[in-house]
């Protein structure tokens, strides 16, 4: 069985060799960022029936880019164990009972103007991005996409395009698996700590311990 390097090695190689993604690799190696709407790609991978591993995903970004920073944003609620395994993966996870769009299109602009990266990576098939990756790309931030090849917006047809079917990071949803990343009954709600002064304190972020 290849090791997890080597396995991570070979579909960086495969990527790079992929004409579709030659654009993408023109940033090979430059700062970026990552930010995951959950809500979208994880619905959309449980209609599909598949699994994906998003530990896999931010290795394969990390050996393509110099990757500085993970963001998790979704407007369901997750397992205690899916929002564990994020923050073990190194992401800082955002939990809103109403649309998270909006709360994470505004720290994707806050969070990219004051970090020195070159490109944002945005996890999600929705079109509604469209005017954060053209303010972006106004202020010189390359931006790509990642998603389900057929789910993609036609908003973002033009845009740089990772689909996950491309990077080997899917496979059968499995029971244990679906345990474990599922998201939780409605009853379960985030905890409300507004703040008219700041959008961004509707969030809910929960502290977890970091298993060693």
């Amino acid at each position: 069985m290849q090791d997890k390097a080597s396995y991570i090695k070979y579909i960086v190689e495969s990527l790079s060799q992929n004409p579709y993604y030659a654009q993408h690799f023109r940033h090979e190696g430059e700062t970026a960022l990552l930010f995951l709407d959950l809500s979208n790609i994880l619905c959309r991978a449980h209609e599909c029936n598949v699994w994906i591993d998003i530990e896999d995903l931010v290795y394969v970004f990390s050996g393509i880019y110099n990757l500085k920073g993970r963001y998790a944003f979704t407007s369901c609620n997750l397992t205690s164990g899916m929002v564990s395994f994020l923050y073990n993966t190194g992401f800082i996870v955002y939990q809103s009972p109403f649309n998270s769009d909006a709360l994470m299109g505004y720290t994707i602009c806050s969070v990219s103007r004051e970090s020195e990266a070159k490109l944002v990576i945005i996890g999600t098939q929705d079109g509604g991005f469209r005017g954060v990756s053209d303010q972006l790309s106004q202020r010189g931030v390359s931006v790509a996409f990642v998603g389900f090849r057929e789910s993609f917006s036609s908003y973002l047809k033009n845009c740089l395009l990772f689909c996950l079917e491309d990077m080997k990071i899917l496979s059968p949803l499995r029971e244990n698996e679906a345990k474990s990343q599922a998201l939780e009954p409605a009853e379960m709600r985030p905890e409300m700590k507004p703040d008219s002064l700041d959008p961004t304190s509707i969030l809910r972020m929960t502290q977890i311990r970091r298993v060693p």
